[in-house]
């Protein structure tokens, strides 16, 4: 019999989950897997709960939640050789999406019994783990005043609403934006609006860039320099289709970094989100990567 931890968000999607996850494991136990079940009860307990374990040496670590769950779990298995398996339950599950491991938990169960991985890099971010991006400016300040009853009736649809009001009264403030490129050499820039992507998905199954790649030491890093709500508004509008045609609107630049800090020259501090949460205010310090972790993957 083999051993695990299924670490979950009791209301992860905006439902009840513990009967849900209770029946998952039991069906894991028929097929040769314990399962310890652990529920979170607020923010950063997944990664206290993990490390909590981690002296039993669990052959794998599974996850039921939004990406934010998971990475928490991944900045307690960073550098180990323990395996992640992520059940998808939240309201855009990003990872799940980038690495094709489903869309509920029960479609990606298959993944308890897989013995092939992918690496996953974990990276620092506004005093947290992210596993997908960090944005400064309005993607960050849908994240942050999104109303959490739009985000749990509609979902995705609920930060279209909430991004619809930001793009009126959006102010493209100053941002300088310095830090390592892929070299190591020192850059300096100014942006308007600032995104940094370790996944090439993006809200979903948007690709905010092809040219990010999760198993490396590098962030794709995506400034948006000009100041017309046009040019904002073609940004997000070709983002949705997966082709990346928006790095191509007027006033946006990429290139990959090994780190970078975003301050806020507008004389007042702007919003900050990590994969897709709110994480206070500028100035963030993003990076150097901090460690890899093996994600469970369909054999």
């Amino acid at each position: 019999m083999r051993r695990g931890l299924l670490v979950y968000n009791p209301a992860a999607g905006g439902r009840d989950r513990t009967a849900q996850m209770a029946a998952l494991a039991e069906r894991a136990r028929t097929r040769g897997l314990e399962l310890s079940l652990l529920a979170t009860e607020g923010p950063r307990h997944a990664t206290a709960l993990v490390r909590g374990h981690l002296a039993g040496k669990p052959d794998l670590v599974a996850v039921a939640g939004g990406d934010g769950t998971v990475a928490e779990a991944a900045e307690a298995l960073a550098g180990s050789e323990i395996p992640l398996a992520i059940l998808p339950a939240g309201t855009t599950n990003v990872v799940a999406r980038e690495y094709g491991l489903g869309a509920t938990p029960e479609e990606a169960e298959a993944l308890l019994a897989s013995t092939v991985t992918r690496t996953l890099t974990t990276w620092p971010s506004a005093g947290r783990t992210s596993l997908i991006c960090t944005g400064v400016g309005f993607d960050a300040r849908v994240m942050s005043n999104v109303n959490p009853t739009l985000k749990r009736i509609f979902g995705r649809a609920g930060f279209s609403i909430t991004a619809t009001l930001e793009w009126y009264r959006y102010e493209f403030p100053p941002i300088e934006v310095t830090g390592l490129d892929a070299d190591g050499r020192p850059f300096e820039r100014r942006a308007t609006f600032v995104l940094s992507a370790n996944t090439r998905r993006y809200g979903g199954d948007a690709v905010l860039s092809p040219f990010a790649d999760p198993d490396d030491d590098l962030l794709d890093l995506v400034l948006f320099t000009s100041e017309d709500r046009g040019d904002l508004f073609q940004f997000y509008r070709l983002l949705p289709d997966g082709r990346a045609r928006q790095l191509g609107v007027r006033g946006v630049e990429r290139f990959p970094v090994r780190s970078f800090t975003a301050r806020s020259l507008a004389g007042y501090e702007l919003e900050v989100q990590v994969d897709g949460d709110g994480a206070g205010t500028t100035p963030v310090d993003v990076g150097p990567a901090a460690g890899r972790v093996a994600i469970l993957v369909p054999e």
